[in-house]
């Protein structure tokens, strides 16, 4: 229904609360039209009814001796029938509705008086009651009373009312309450579209506001008396902002990590090159090449490792809701890692526990946990050593520990394994693999601890909470 509305009303919400307030505004008016319509009508012919009932009651009380019976010919209260259009005048004091009651007094089925001239008998004729009747022009509405007085003198009266002076009573009633309503429409619409752009007035101010946030200073939006109906806006854009905030710092960050670490890189290249041009034989020429490939290697390792860093922190929490079975996908991303653990002889084993265990987490987050873990043990173990991996649970969490018998880490620089682009060593890299795992556990709020493997070597235990 409101989607069928929005291809008719304007795009403003204050032309749209305006026209729609008013439409209510009109509708209902209309339907208070019709029900005053209704009961204007039945009060006025309960009213009427009455003073009929009431006439002819009185008339009969007054009959008396005025009507004698030798009166021969009958009393008429006007010399004819009265009409709109006749030039008949009535005295100073008379009112316009006389000409639309009428009476007619019967004294033994014989008329003695009469209102005028014309006769005007009920459809269904000597009935107690109220009735109806037709003239030549008009509908009336009757009321007819019969009773015997003394000396056996029977008198009938009709009573009668046109109907056209009961609708027009209606009318007037009706349109005295709804014409002030229409008159005052176009008020009240002034009045609406006032009000309304006062309630839209910190709508306003907040869009002001937005405007003049600097793309370079992302400073928060705070209204002061801001309405509850815009307070979850004014949180929802300024939680915005700040990541907003937080992701151009990030980049900017990464821009200038980006920069620094490359920049060695490539002033070694540089270097071999020239060394490579200015060889005086075969041989050196050959040794500065090689050197060259190997800081194009370094290079490009730097460069993978600086996107993979940058695609996992711009993500969001983690929110799979499919689990997946650990051990076996391990077996499988550790199979597409032994070309490098078996170049140095390494020797790798997974510790399977007894049952298969299952937990929510995507299959490309793993494989980048395991191969940053794996890949920086085997770079630290010497050709002959030994990786352990191993999922265990403990309680509800679910711990996955990479064991190595490499050179280990020194306490002092224990805690700042995750710090982006920090070495433990001269070992070639760019000291992001790390950075990444702790940058990814963090989404599912895992934690990351280092301890040393005895005799010799580091491990490294992710735990992830249930």
């Amino acid at each position: 229904m409101f989607k069928a509305l929005n291809k008719y009303l304007p795009n403003s919400i204050k032309q749209r609360t305006l026209i729609l307030v008013m439409s209510l505004f009109t509708l209902t008016s209309l339907l208070l039209g019709v029900v005053s319509v209704g009961f204007a009508n039945h009060e006025v012919e309960e009213l009427f009814d009455a003073r009929l009932a009431q006439q002819a009651r009185l008339l009969l009380k007054l009959a008396g001796e005025d009507l004698s019976e030798g009166r021969k010919v009958p009393t008429f209260v006007y010399p004819s029938v009265v009409t709109e259009s006749d030039e008949y005048e009535l005295s100073a004091v008379g009112h316009e509705y006389e000409s639309k009651i009428y009476f007619r007094i019967w004294r033994n089925d014989k008329v003695v008086a009469s209102s005028d001239s014309q006769s005007i008998e009920p459809e269904q004729t000597h009935y107690n009651g109220f009735g109806s009747a037709k003239s030549e022009r008009y509908e009336w509405r009757t009321f007819e009373l019969t009773k015997t007085l003394e000396k056996d003198n029977q008198f009938r009266i009709v009573v009668a009312e046109r109907l056209d002076v009961r609708g027009e009573i209606v009318t007037e009633i009706v349109l005295n309450t709804v014409l002030p309503q229409l008159i005052g429409w176009p008020l009240i619409g002034l009045l609406v579209w006032g009000a309304v752009g006062i309630g839209l007035e910190p709508l306003k101010q907040l869009t002001n506001r937005i405007q003049k946030i600097e793309p370079a200073q992302l400073e928060p939006v705070n209204l002061q008396n801001v309405p509850q109906e815009l307070a979850p806006i004014q949180q929802a854009l300024n939680t915005l902002l700040s990541e907003i905030d937080d992701l151009m710092a990030r980049e900017k960050r990464w821009i200038a990590d980006a920069a620094h670490e490359l920049r060695t890189p490539l002033a070694i290249l540089k270097l071999h090159a020239q060394n490579a041009e200015s060889s005086q034989n075969e041989q050196e020429r050959q040794h500065s090449l090689l050197k060259m490939v190997d800081g194009v290697d370094r290079s490009a390792r730097i460069v993978e490792q600086l996107l993979a860093y940058a695609r996992v922190e711009s993500q969001s929490q983690g929110t799979c809701s499919k689990e997946i079975a650990l051990q076996k996908e391990t077996r499988q991303i550790l199979a597409e890692l032994y070309p490098i653990v078996a170049e140095k002889d390494i020797v790798l084993e997974v510790r399977d526990s007894e049952k298969e265990l299952m937990f929510p987490i995507e299959v490309n987050h793993l494989e980048i946990i395991l191969r940053n873990l794996v890949s920086n043990a085997v770079k630290f173990t010497p050709v002959g050593g030994r990786i352990d991996i191993g999922w265990y649970r403990f309680q509800d969490s679910v711990t996955l520990d990479v064991s190595d018998t490499g050179e280990g880490v020194s306490r002092e620089n224990l805690t700042r394994l995750t710090e982006r682009f920090f070495r433990g060593s001269d070992h070639s890299g760019a000291g992001l693999g790390l950075s990444i795992v702790a940058a990814l556990t963090k989404q599912y709020d895992a934690t990351i601890n280092f301890e040393p493997n005895r005799p010799n070597g580091l491990t490294v235990r992710v735990s992830f909470p249930p």
